[in-house]
């Protein structure tokens, strides 16, 4: 079977004719491996970055206009920041800041790596091209990507919602199970708690690369399933020249001029998908002459590498 029939590097949404849920189904694969081919991380943050592309990719299938969900987890720990972005267009793209002198063992948490001490944060952003941008932080608590985002969602949403996720080699399986929110009678709680039981079953079995047009019937057999047509799933990085320039702006003229004077130009690298980037002392004095006096520079600083690390 080949890799588009089984489903990878897709997303599905699907809908319990006979029950009260609905939910979105993704397998990522080959788009993983070409967002971790620009870094070498340690094995548990590749991990766990794989599981957050996979429940930001689901929640990005639910923005309703042009938008991104934003994932990060933020603490003071072998890994301080994890950040996760997925678009409307279900493009994603991923890093970690890593500490250069960290030891992390393959199979560390998310709440050990990024919070140890446990004043950790979980944030997610919904940031719409235009329109307010909506903003959730919750603490780090012990305990997997999937439990963490669903409690999350839950008591945000008002809304009981579960989350799976598992991993196969470089291959990752995601799926969020939504309750009808107009569905609360006591027939309606059984046949909830039934079909979560089902997906629990099928996350706890080895992986299975079917067609979802097969898969998702026989996760939820005895009840009704439409299952959607598949939408690709992609690495994408959306970082440019121009957002370099901005990204520099804001570091400040005074912060590079050392830098400028030792070496005659700028080198930037894209935290996100490795690209590098050489900005010239005439195009950082050009910038610098038009910089919109409502919009300063701020006091950012350079790497004692001389190397701006950006986030474009």
């Amino acid at each position: 079977m080949d890799r588009i029939t089984a489903g990878f590097d897709q997303l599905t949404r699907f809908w319990l004719e006979t029950a009260p849920a609905r939910g979105v189904v993704a397998r990522l694969d080959e788009s993983m491996v070409s967002m971790l081919q620009h870094h070498d991380y340690p094995v548990a943050v590749s991990s766990l970055l794989r599981q957050l592309v996979g429940a930001a990719a689901l929640l990005a299938s639910n923005l309703k206009q042009p938008a991104q969900v934003v994932l990060q987890a933020q603490g003071d720990g072998a890994v301080p920041l994890l950040c996760v972005e997925a678009t409307d267009r279900l493009t994603f793209r991923a890093y970690a800041n890593v500490r250069e002198d960290a030891n992390i063992a393959a199979d560390a948490d998310l709440s050990s790596l990024v919070a140890p001490d446990g004043n950790g944060r979980f944030v997610l952003t919904i940031a719409p091209e235009e329109g307010q941008m909506y903003q959730g932080i919750v603490a780090l608590h012990a305990g997997s990507v999937s439990s963490l985002l669903a409690d999350y969602l839950t008591n945000s949403q008002q809304t009981q919602t579960r989350l799976w996720l598992r991993q196969d080699g470089d291959a990752l399986e995601a799926m969020l199970l939504e309750r009808l929110p107009d569905s609360r009678d006591e027939a309606s709680d059984s046949a909830w708690e039934a079909v979560v039981a089902q997906a629990e079953t099928a996350f706890a079995l080895p992986f299975m690369p079917f067609p979802y047009s097969e898969w998702l019937p026989f996760v939820f057999t005895g009840h009704d399933v439409r299952v959607h047509a598949a939408q690709p799933l992609s690495f994408s990085c959306s970082c440019t020249v121009e957002r370099v320039l901005n990204a520099l702006r804001l570091v400040g003229r005074e912060e590079l001029q050392p830098l400028i004077a030792e070496q005659g130009r700028v080198e930037s690298r894209c935290e996100f998908c490795g690209k590098r980037y050489e900005v010239s002392a005439t195009q950082l004095a050009d910038l610098f002459d038009h910089v919109d006096a409502s919009h300063p520079p701020g006091s950012g600083t350079v790497p004692p590498s001389g190397r701006v690390m950006l986030k474009a």
